[in-house]
């Protein structure tokens, strides 16, 4: 009997010992997660720190940008003022169409050494009525082409001082072969020559107008289509200037 009761002791200290182990492991355990805890939450503390300070660089950045978008905002509306100030004033004191053009023929005109008198006479006995024909004088002119077998006309006015002539296109039949006239469909070229002086040419389709002034007269030309290779010059003479 003696022997067996040490067999009894060993067998009732293993709870105990399994207890103790357990609360050992129970122990590191919340030790882990206490840890654990501690450095996630201080991780997100930083985090959230750091995303805060975004948030306010940000919001500081945007007040920055709203300031100087209003001060842009400012700057575009006295600048959009100036500019159409500067429009207007533009208006006002330089020309455009007709009375640029003629500001630029006074400029040259004053270049070359024209009399200022004279251009201004002419310019004011310009605004004067006219004093034209009543009924224009009426000629046909042959036009050249490269395709014409007969010679080309010439028709002189102003006292034979103005000579007119003209050239155009050859007209083509269905076949494509040359007529002996011109395409009246097609630009022409009217040339009007006066002695001593450099000839003017007119080019366009027909009907075309044109001015030419000799002596104490202006002439007005209409040229329009005629006849088969012809085409009616009309010639208004008015008083000039």
């Amino acid at each position: 009997m003696p022997l067996g009761r040490p067999r009894r002791r060993r067998r009732s200290g293993r709870p105990v010992l399994v207890l103790l182990l357990t609360l050992v492991a129970l122990g590191v355990l919340g030790a882990g997660l206490w840890y654990g805890h501690r450095v996630l939450s201080h991780d997100l503390h930083v985090r959230i720190a750091t995303l805060e300070a975004r948030v306010t660089d940000l919001s500081h950045d945007l007040e920055r940008t709203a300031r100087t978008r209003d001060r842009l905002a400012e700057t575009l509306e006295e600048t959009q003022a100036q500019l159409r100030y500067t429009e207007m004033q533009y208006e006002r004191e330089v020309p455009d169409g007709d009375a640029r053009r003629l500001l630029d023929l006074v400029r040259e005109g004053l270049a070359r050494g024209a009399d200022p008198d004279r251009l201004a006479f002419m310019i004011e006995a310009g605004a004067r009525p006219m004093r034209c024909d009543e009924t224009p004088s009426t000629d046909l002119l042959a036009v050249a082409h490269p395709g014409r077998r007969r010679a080309a006309g010439a028709i002189r006015v102003a006292d034979g001082r103005v000579t007119v002539t003209a050239e155009g296109a050859t007209a083509t039949d269905e076949r494509d072969r040359p007529e002996d006239w011109f395409d009246v469909d097609r630009p022409v070229r009217v040339r009007f020559a006066q002695g001593g002086l450099a000839p003017t040419v007119v080019e366009g389709k027909l009907p075309l107008t044109h001015k030419v002034i000799s002596g104490e007269a202006e002439y007005r030309f209409a040229i329009a289509a005629a006849r088969r290779g012809y085409m009616e010059i009309s010639v208004t003479r008015c008083a000039f200037p």
